[in-house]
């Protein structure tokens, strides 16, 4: 006499195949969350960052000692932005920073061109106008 399989179980497996989709799709589309802390390490040497009031986005970068960079700022808050990279000694408004030419307006864009000092460690860079608050590391390896 063969066995009837239980309710339950045909269930079940009959929902495995709709929820392993469900999974397959959520994972593809990603998480809607805030990424402004993301490191951004692109295959070349151009670099994206979204300047908003009061954030850079990304605002981590690593970095090989020396290698020349490019940012590409882009402005999308309605205050002004600049940004200040901290050289060697990671103190700003010293001999070693590098800053971007001009203030960027809001709904601009400006390239910054700079090279990655070659000493190891862990560095930071801000907005002169929202020293607080628009702040990020580049870590050079």
């Amino acid at each position: 006499m063969l066995k009837q399989p239980r309710r339950g179980l045909t269930i079940v497996i009959g929902l495995f195949p709709v929820l392993a989709a469900i999974a397959l799709l959520a994972a593809a589309c990603g998480g809607g969350g805030d990424s402004s802390s993301a490191t951004n390490t692109p295959s070349g040497n151009t670099f994206d960052i979204t300047m908003g009031d009061n954030f850079y986005k990304p605002n981590e970068f690593t970095f090989k000692g020396g290698q020349k960079v490019t940012f590409n700022l882009n402005n999308t808050g309605i205050a002004i932005h600049m940004m200040r990279i901290a050289g060697i000694d990671n103190t700003y408004n010293t001999a070693d920073d590098q800053t971007s030419e001009m203030v960027i307006q809001a709904g601009q864009s400006s390239k910054f061109e700079w090279t990655v000092p070659t000493k190891a460690g862990l560095y930071n860079f801000r907005c002169d106008y929202h020293p607080t608050d628009s702040i990020g590391t580049y870590t050079v390896q």
